[in-house]
């Protein structure tokens, strides 16, 4: 099928027709920024955040109902994983069929983060790696063997995710063979043995530090106006309020921008510039090159996200590494507005459409299980107007997001104007990235 091997020619795409020259876009994104900062520094002077994070119970009756669900949930998302594994080796994908890549690339990577940042963390629920080494645990107790107990934090802390996440992107945008089902099929299967081998050596908590899908989006969900508390009620906060919530950490700021980086390169990678700068290449060759640019790519965003902090460290006489870690939180809704601009049209066109579609049909054999079997890509459901100007809004609000949280920490701990004065640095690293995110958008 043409339509679906171009969907994944690139791992995952984007459409960047903007409806305005670029150059209104970008005075427009950079005006916005400016504006809400001046803004913040009139009428933002004490810490609101922090105070708004705790939020108010909906109720238990709301968590018993998501108790219930809990079980089932767990169990498709667990027959989905197998499906996509199996219909990557079957017969049938030597032909057009492509359910594994299409789970993969758009129904975890791009669908899940968006879920994340609306209803919280429901991938913690789905996740079929914590299923299966549930599913083992109880074998393994029904047949008298030692259970394993965790042991706290595991050694490296959350570094395993950073890794598996710079894996992931690498075989996703650097691998040339990277969008097969056998590739993807071997990656599935490489990923799941570490994952539930690394539960096996270290208990379930090594799923929560090394599973780098389960930490962006646990990061994600710290957006949401929905969390669910210790006792199991869920609550209602103000969006954004959780991210206050997040233990300052390198590790976690490494992960973020290893996903930033490699989003960037993403859109580099398919823009009409790449070729101009390294040429056409096929095979180990591309595979080479690319690599080699995500990981300038991810260098150069983590050295200006460094400069930065170094700035404002200058002015409020703080190790760079200290703001550095402070501010690491105002990166998630910039990595989400990354998402939905570079992946929104793929979502609701091709990439999410084909998989609603297969996934009556994994196997290619005539099957029709959802009664989606028959459905046809309808590329008319979003026009590109609509998609361009979604994909404005996402970078744009997205900045804007961490330009707020990021001056809601300063005036934490900092007389309000002493923390605007500090914090410019940084937001003229924010409107670069998002000059740039949108130049690159137009450039796909």
């Amino acid at each position: 099928m043409t339509t679906l091997n171009t969907v994944l020619a690139h791992g995952v795409g984007s459409r960047g027709d903007l409806p305005l020259p670029f150059y209104l876009f970008g005075i427009g994104a950079a005006v916005a920024l400016m504006a809400t900062f001046v803004s913040l520094s009139f009428f933002w002077h004490r810490a609101w955040l922090p105070r708004a994070a705790s939020g108010r119970s909906l109720g238990r009756a709301f968590g018993r109902v998501l108790d219930a669900v809990a079980v089932p949930a767990r169990l498709a998302s667990l027959a989905v994983f197998v499906l996509a594994l199996a219909s990557s080796v079957s017969d049938a994908a030597v032909g057009s069929q492509r359910f594994g890549p299409l789970t993969v690339y758009v129904a975890l990577w791009v669908g899940m983060a968006m879920v994340a940042a609306v209803f919280g963390d429901v991938w913690r629920v789905l996740n079929p790696f914590e299923t299966i080494a549930a599913a083992i645990e109880w074998a393994a107790g029904k047949l008298g063997l030692p259970q394993l107990e965790d042991k706290g934090e595991i050694p490296g802390g959350y570094w395993p995710a950073v890794i598996a996440l710079f894996w992931f992107l690498l075989f996703e945008l650097a691998y040339h063979d990277g969008t097969t089902n056998e590739a993807v099929a071997g990656a599935m299967i490489a990923y799941t043995l570490g994952m539930v081998g690394g539960s096996a050596v270290f208990g379930r908590r090594w799923l929560r530090q090394a599973d780098g899908f389960g930490v962006l989006f646990s990061l994600l969900a710290r957006m949401s106006p929905l969390y669910r508390d210790d006792t199991g009620a869920v609550r209602l906060r103000a969006p954004l309020s959780g991210l206050t919530t997040l233990t300052p950490r390198i590790d976690l700021l490494a992960v973020l921008l290893v996903v930033l980086g490699g989003t960037t390169f993403d859109s580099l990678a398919g823009s009409t510039l790449w070729p101009d700068l390294v040429g056409t290449h096929r095979g180990w060759t591309a595979t080479g090159i690319n690599t080699a640019g995500m990981i300038v790519v991810i260098a150069i965003m983590a050295a200006l996200y460094y400069l930065g902090s170094l700035a404002v460290g200058w002015f409020t006489d703080q190790s760079a590494a200290d703001v550095a870690r402070r501010f690491a939180h105002s990166l998630v809704p910039i990595a989400l507005g990354y998402t939905v601009a570079h992946y929104f049209s793929l979502l609701v066109l091709d990439g999410g459409q084909n998989f609603l579609r297969l996934l009556s049909n994994p196997f290619d054999r005539g099957s029709n299980w959802f009664g989606t079997a028959d459905w046809a890509v309808n590329f008319f459901l979003v026009s590109t107007d609509a998609i361009a100007w979604v994909q404005f809004s996402a970078i744009v609000v997205g900045h804007i997001a961490a330009v707020l949280v990021a001056h809601d920490r300063a005036v934490e701990t900092s007389d309000a104007s002493e923390a605007t004065w500090a914090q410019r640095p940084m937001l003229l690293v924010m409107v670069f990235y998002s000059v740039v995110g949108l130049w690159l958008l137009q450039e796909a």
